[in-house]
């Protein structure tokens, strides 16, 4: 159960995720998406699907949202801060007018999770509820990114 004031800021990312929708570059699909990524200091970064002819250049809203938040320095202020880089995303947003849930795409939960599995994902569902799930429950059986990332900076833990 989410506290009332989570309630409200996650309702402000949910809004900041349906404008970003609107910004969506999708002459191909019309599957207009947008995401909001609350950071670990509560700011807010935006971001749209962009698509492209060659169907392997599009850019899926949750990435754009986190590559938003990564060069407005919140992956800077986060180290500064003394967290890690599982530890500067507290929540994404995810909207579309057309999908029936916010549940990230496989391809965006392998991108997110190179941030961590236990932040929210979080979407409007029925009723103007606030569906709301960890990464680590959308991905069971995750890639071991902390044991590829020990591995390369040279501890074999």
């Amino acid at each position: 159960m989410l506290s009332k004031a989570t309630q409200v800021e996650y309702r402000n990312l949910i809004e900041a995720a349906k404008a970003a929708a609107e910004l969506a570059y999708c002459p191909y699909s019309q599957y207009n998406v947008g995401a909001a990524v609350l950071t670990f200091d509560g700011r807010i970064y935006t971001g749209c699907n962009v698509e492209n002819a060659g169907y392997t250049q599009t850019r899926h809203a949750e990435e754009a949202a986190v590559l938003n938040a990564i060069a407005g320095g919140a992956l800077k202020r986060a180290a500064e801060a003394g967290l890690t880089q599982f530890q500067f995303i507290k929540a994404i947003a995810v909207h579309s007018r057309k999908g029936s849930d916010p549940w990230p795409c496989c391809n965006c939960r392998q991108s997110l999770s190179e941030f961590g599995f236990d932040f929210d994902v979080i979407g409007e569902g029925p009723n103007n509820t606030i569906l709301c799930q960890k990464l680590r429950k959308l991905i069971p059986y995750p890639f071991p990114i902390e044991k590829v990332l020990a591995s390369v900076r040279g501890s074999r833990s």
